[in-house]
């Protein structure tokens, strides 16, 4: 039987790092999202995202299609319901990196899931890590850090939070929480 994990935090807290990290171990697989957003220069559909139109995504919905899907700075972000149901019947830990909306909807449908909520260690560094990614402007930013203060009280919905300040302490701190160390 396998593990549904939530991996959850604001933009830039290091969802993706930290996932990239734990699949390193053979036991793990990522959940790959469905996006109406751009790709960045560097994702490849299939592999960060399935980037789909709105039209897409839309239908996806009136056809049951996700398990939980919101609307994130102006795209929608959604998880295949087929996906969780294949890696419930497998022995692995299943990493699920969203949003606060849909995490607290795979909460509900699933209670059994691993949540985890990556923390920065504070505001200024959130800020600062946004804007080296070089792939946000100044306004994405500034509305991302107003999204974060939203998400920020949602915390306590979670069964960990973990401040990631230094990333191989957070990772290690992840994987004792899931019986990987």
């Amino acid at each position: 039987m396998g593990k549904l994990v939530i991996i959850s935090g604001p933009s830039g807290s290091g969802k993706t790092t930290i996932c990239k990290l734990l699949e390193k171990d053979p036991q793990v697989k990522k959940s790959i999202s469905v996006t109406t957003r751009l790709p960045r220069h560097n994702e490849k559909n299939g592999k960060a995202y399935h980037f789909v139109s709105t039209k897409e995504f839309e239908e996806m919905i009136r056809n049951g299609e996700l398990a939980e899907y919101a609307e994130y700075c102006g795209s929608y972000y959604g998880t295949p319901m087929n996906a969780l149901r294949e890696a419930l019947a497998k022995d692995i830990i299943y990493l699920l990196e969203i949003e606060v909306q849909g995490s607290l909807l795979i909460m509900e449908k699933f209670p059994e899931v691993i949540s985890i909520f990556l923390l920065p260690p504070d505001k200024k560094t959130l800020g600062q890590r946004l804007m080296e990614r070089n792939t946000n402007k100044k306004q994405d930013v500034e509305l991302r850090l107003k999204v974060a203060d939203k998400e920020f009280e949602y915390t306590d919905r979670y069964k960990y939070s973990v401040v990631n300040d230094d990333l191989e302490v957070t990772v290690n701190t992840i994987r004792e929480i899931l019986g990987l160390t």
